[in-house]
């Protein structure tokens, strides 16, 4: 019998080894060299996580949260090293994306026959 999990184990291997992953690894030490964007990156990191905690418990977001966030949205975009790391990021769930489909196809296989 088949150890799926051993694949599973050499894919996460081999994802590190891709230009997507060592771009986003570049892009997170160059704002962590940067006091400034690393800051900026927390403050980022703090108000989603409010926003996520909102939308779990399905409370609506206080507008003192939304205004800040707005206000910190637009210093992010105005940050390069950060621009960067989100940009780099998006490749790399681009091609977790490509993987995921590579790997759930044999699932949508077998419901082909219903679907015609």
């Amino acid at each position: 019998m088949i150890n799926i999990y051993d694949s599973a184990n050499q894919l996460a291997q081999d994802l590190t080894k891709t230009d997507q992953y060592k771009a986003v690894g570049d892009a997170v030490k160059a704002v962590q060299a940067d006091d400034e964007s690393a800051a900026l990156f927390k403050k980022m990191d703090e108000i989603q996580a409010k926003i996520m905690q909102a939308q779990q418990t399905g409370k609506p977001l206080s507008d003192e949260d939304q205004k800040a966030y707005q206000e910190l949205n637009a210093q992010v975009q105005k940050n390069d090293k950060i621009v960067a790391l989100l940009k780099s990021e998006q490749g790399l769930y681009d091609l977790l994306g490509e993987i995921q489909k590579a790997y759930t196809k044999p699932i949508n296989d077998l419901y082909e026959g219903l679907r015609n």
